[in-house]
């Protein structure tokens, strides 16, 4: 009697392990082991969501194409460029019945990113005194005192500055004339060492236009300007001439030819410098000096450089991609809370579709669990005791009638 009790509790017991060890028998199931998840669409016949939704996507869509890849360029790695310019001045002008050349005309001589070009000049000579400091404005020094807004003080003899530059008293003035035909010669050229090792020259490319700045004369240089210049203009006053050369170069292509901009950047307040040379007279200190106007060149070439990028070829069509859901956020959006009550309850039966709810799912395995172990722990003592103290049909195993093993087994046993 015990053997057989214990044979039918046994069966029990172990019935929950059958199935586990069929599917072992079985083998790996490829079919469950590579399952993917995918997401069920839901097609809305709408013209008002349609139109919304279709209108999104053609503006992810022209941003991308024309704006991402077409005007930025983000699917080409960039580089600014490492630009080189070359300036050279040639022509003669005349003042006084002298001829000035480009060691006369040009202050420094060699300056490669532009050029100075004289157009008039004050010569004073001086020595050390007390005098009226024209380029050096109040407040002054302890024991300097302060006329006109400018320092009497310990000075080059008399003085020749900003302050005195419209009347200077003593000084020999030269206006430089025959300029107009003097030319101005710009070389310009630009690397991108980072993504190629090719140096651009402006007027290299095969199909290149003409260099127009290769050879230019300083009249047709200041007409080119923004706003317009004419040299007789400047000539009292000089002006600062800016040249800029743009690139934006593929480094795979043949070709690349900068965009030129010349713009005046003095606005209209003229340029100025000075030089002095020193001598000695009699034993005293003395120097020549040069209050000089005149026309201040500007040369810079910069740019970038472009190549095509197959990794930002696929970040920018994963970024479309990514853009393409606001269309159907938008949608949704309209559909689930802007459209009135009852239309909103019916997109929301075809859009949703709600499961039971698990959300006490994980306590309700705790007592199940807690449930089966004291059931196992009520089987082991019915065994043990082998029948003896109330074991057998007398004990209620708590699984209900029809239980295995419970109450109802026993009941058909006694019948049998």
């Amino acid at each position: 009697m015990a053997s057989q009790q214990e044979s039918e509790l046994q069966q029990f017991v172990d019935e929950e392990d059958e199935e586990p060890e069929v599917a072992k028998a079985k083998g790996t199931d490829w079919d469950q082991t590579c399952a993917y998840l995918t997401f069920k669409v839901v097609r809305i016949r709408d013209r008002n969501l349609g139109f919304l939704y279709w209108f999104i996507v053609a503006l992810v869509l022209l941003y991308i194409i024309i704006f991402a890849l077409g005007m930025e360029g983000r699917h080409q790695y960039q580089e600014p460029g490492v630009g080189t310019v070359i300036t050279r001045f040639k022509g003669k002008g005349f003042a006084d019945g002298k001829a000035f050349d480009s060691a006369d005309l040009r202050y420094p001589e060699v300056e490669p990113y532009g050029a100075f070009i004289l157009t008039k000049q004050l010569m004073i000579q001086q020595q050390i005194a007390s005098c009226i400091d024209y380029e050096n404005p109040c407040p002054c020094r302890e024991g300097a005192t302060c006329i006109d807004g400018f320092c009497q003080d310990q000075a080059w003899c008399p003085s020749l500055g900003e302050g005195n530059m419209d009347n200077p008293q003593g000084a020999a003035m030269q206006v430089i004339t025959g300029l107009a035909n003097t030319i101005v010669e710009i070389h310009s050229g630009i690397a991108f060492p980072g993504i190629g090792n090719y140096f651009w020259v402006t007027g290299a490319s095969p199909n290149a236009p003409h260099n127009v700045f290769r050879n230019i004369t300083l009249e047709d240089l200041l007409a080119r300007s923004d706003p317009p210049t004419k040299l007789d203009e400047i000539i009292d006053t000089g002006a600062l001439i800016g040249v800029s050369f743009f690139w934006s170069c593929d480094v795979l292509a043949d070709e690349c030819e900068p965009q030129a901009v010349v713009k005046r950047l003095d606005n209209g307040k003229g340029f100025i410098q000075k030089r002095a040379f020193h001598k000695t007279i009699g034993g005293v200190d003395k120097r020549d000096a040069f209050l000089m106007y005149g026309i201040r060149i500007l040369v810079d070439s910069s740019g970038l450089g472009r190549k095509i990028s197959f990794v930002l070829i696929m970040i920018q069509v994963g970024s479309g991609l990514a853009l393409l859901r606001t269309a159907s956020m938008a949608s949704d959006f309209m559909m689930l809370k802007l459209y009135p009550k009852v239309r909103r309850d019916a997109y929301y039966k075809c859009k949703v579709e709600e499961t039971e709810d698990y959300s006490d799912l994980q306590d309700r395995i705790n007592l199940i669990a807690a449930q089966k172990h004291e059931t196992h722990a009520l089987l082991e003592k019915v065994v043990n005791q082998g029948g003896r103290g109330g074991a057998g049909a007398g004990v209620s195993l708590g699984l209900g009638p029809g239980g295995r093993g419970g109450m109802a087994s026993t009941i058909l046993r006694g019948r049998s």
